[in-house]
């Protein structure tokens, strides 16, 4: 059986008297009865639209990617993550009131109909920390390889054509290769 366990995390800064922005970073792994075969990490940053449930999606599609990547299709899979929304909208047990949540909801539930037997399962945060490790490693990586997303002038640095969508900041993966023994 794989798992995949995702975090995500959302950072909010100031940046003048009327506006925020937001990083959102992620983290995933996955494991194949037991042992430890894929994990990554990433952030985006948004000037508006930034949140932490998109964190949480950011991670979850990027677990499932990665899933798809190791031809995990045809095995059961465990999806666990620690934001109880996510999970139950995933299940159908919970609404979605945000446009862009509902992006995200829709491209996750699109890749996991690629898995003929997937479940759902929320963890405590306190269970959940291999991936939460992974996500706070991006923030800091960010922090140190792009300060200027940390800068109070981030709103007039950032070209005009980032304010669209998500700005890829970073992304990271690696997997064992022994992963498919």
């Amino acid at each position: 059986m794989y798992t995949l366990q995702f975090d995500g995390l959302f950072y909010r800064f100031h940046l003048d008297t009327s506006s925020y922005s937001g990083i959102m970073c992620y983290g995933w792994l996955v494991t194949r009865d037991g042992s430890h075969i894929a994990q990554g990490h990433g952030g985006y940053a948004h000037w508006k639209l930034a949140t932490s449930n998109g964190a949480e999606y950011l991670a979850l599609i990027a677990g499932l990617e990665a899933l798809i990547d190791l031809q995990a299709n045809d095995d059961p899979v465990l999806i666990c993550g620690d934001a109880k929304t996510i999970i139950h909208q995933m299940q159908n047990q919970a609404l979605i009131h945000s446009q862009r949540i509902d992006e995200f909801h829709r491209q996750a539930r699109k890749l996991s109909r690629n898995f003929k037997n997937i479940q759902w399962m929320w963890t405590p945060r306190r269970d959940n920390r291999s991936a939460d490790q992974l996500t706070r490693q991006a923030l800091n990586t960010i922090r140190f390889e792009s300060p200027f997303y940390f800068s109070p002038d981030f709103y007039s640095m950032e070209p005009t054509n980032s304010r669209r969508g998500l700005q890829s900041i970073m992304a990271f993966s690696t997997i064992s290769t022994t992963r498919l023994q």
